[in-house]
């Protein structure tokens, strides 16, 4: 973390026995080559990168640590090594950032652009956030014939106090609850950084049992999913012949097996028949908001250039995709900025349905990933200026949708 930049990773092992030390490096190669070393003596590892939107554009770098162009070994060791990045977490949001995805309008959500433990603005955001590692990841593949970024999501806390902070109404903050006017307060040391955490976020697993070998099992193989605090419910598989695939009915996701592949698997040119259909489901949080929309972001490359396009696929309500703007209109707000209540009266408690992509190319490789958005509601930082007796701060939100990220499908044209 040299002047604030952030290279953490989390190192999970599927046993419970205590491994040999490991003394720290700011090369992850290092890292990889230990963990390589450890697995040949029994010991089942992998390593999560979390908070890389803090790391100035090293945490997804075109080259090596050492500045040397990639190998098919070193993305052979990377994705062995770090089948998972951390999308989302209190010190913000490491999906994408306006400046790397001008065309999306939730590109600006919970962003916290200051070096950690400073108050010093960042500028460098290209290599910081994970669509566009997965961009850089085809441009690669492209060139190269190998992929180095084909990583899953979650989403965690960071919490250093034990306590999970992901409630707006009863934020904890990252190293336990601190009275409302120190975490707003200007003039306070970190105190803009403060200002911009989040109440995020949580990793979801599709485990087959829940037990800790399960659910290892579960984060390799990267059927996972991040969101920033609710427990929001996804599903998402992709294939070439999803026509008996109904999403939401009877064993339909024994079906979506059979037929296609979960979130984290990847789809093959030999099987192309045509363009690829996604099942979608995502159910709320019954704690929580109704839900939005379900999108997709995808993202595609051609003759090593990529591109990104967001796509609404399901949604709520009797809205319709505006023809001239391509954009689906918002949702509403019923968010009571008074008395910090909102209104599920808008919103669906789920939302399911199929989506083809339409301008599907089979000699484009491509990455998808499912992007699930709440209806408006109160952000933390308002609950803590109510409390405090103090204006909120003007630079903040007032409000947020949360979100939930799923890993993507990927296609592989070669």
């Amino acid at each position: 973390m040299r002047n604030g930049k952030n290279l953490h990773r989390n190192i999970i092992f599927k046993g419970e026995t205590a491994p040999p030390v490991f003394t720290g490096t700011s090369k992850p190669e290092e890292l990889w080559a230990w963990m390589d070393g450890i697995r040949e003596d029994g010991y089942q590892v992998l390593a999560i990168p979390h908070n890389l939107n803090l790391s100035d554009g090293a945490g997804f770098e075109r080259q090596d640590s050492l500045g040397n162009p990639f190998t098919p070994e070193y993305a052979a060791a990377r994705n062995r090594n770090e089948p998972l990045v951390e999308v989302t977490q209190i010190k913000g949001n490491s999906e994408t950032h306006p400046a790397l995805s001008p065309n999306d309008e939730f590109a600006d959500f919970e962003l916290l652009e200051l070096y950690v433990a400073t108050d010093t603005p960042i500028t460098k955001f290209k290599g910081s956030y994970v669509r566009d590692a997965y961009r850089t990841g085809l441009e690669v593949q492209d060139k190269e014939g190998f992929n180095p970024y084909r990583f899953g999501l979650i989403g965690s806390t960071d919490s250093h106090s034990g306590i999970i902070p992901v409630e707006e109404n009863n934020y904890s903050s990252m190293s336990g609850r601190a009275a409302p006017r120190k975490q707003l307060a200007r003039g306070r040391l970190d105190s803009a950084r403060r200002r911009h955490f989040s109440a995020s976020g949580l990793a979801g697993v599709w485990s087959k049992e829940n037990t800790r070998e399960s659910i290892f099992d579960t984060l390799r193989r990267k059927e996972t999913w991040g969101t920033t605090g609710p427990r929001i419910q996804v599903r998402v598989f992709g294939g070439f012949d999803m026509a008996d695939v109904k999403p939401g009915e009877a064993d339909w996701i024994g079906a979506a097996y059979e037929k296609g592949v979960p979130m984290g698997g990847a789809l093959k040119a030999s099987d192309a028949t045509g363009a690829p259909t996604f099942a979608l489901w995502a159910i709320k949080d019954p704690d929580s908001a109704n839900l939005d929309r379900i999108q997709i972001v995808k993202g595609w490359s051609s003759s090593g250039v990529s591109h990104e396009q967001v796509y609404d696929a399901v949604w709520s309500g009797d809205r319709s995709i505006d023809p001239k703007t391509g954009k689906l209109p918002a949702v509403g707000n019923t968010v009571n900025l008074d008395t910090l209540e909102y209104s599920n009266t808008i919103g669906a408690v789920e939302l399911k349905g199929t989506w083809t992509d339409p301008k599907f190319r089979a000699d484009h490789n491509a990455f998808y990933y499912v992007r699930v958005l709440e209806i408006p509601t109160p952000r933390w930082s308002m609950f803590d200026a109510k409390e405090a007796g103090i204006p909120h701060p003007p630079e903040i939100s007032k409000t947020i949708q949360e979100q939930a990220y799923t890993s993507p499908i990927r296609y592989d044209h070669h």
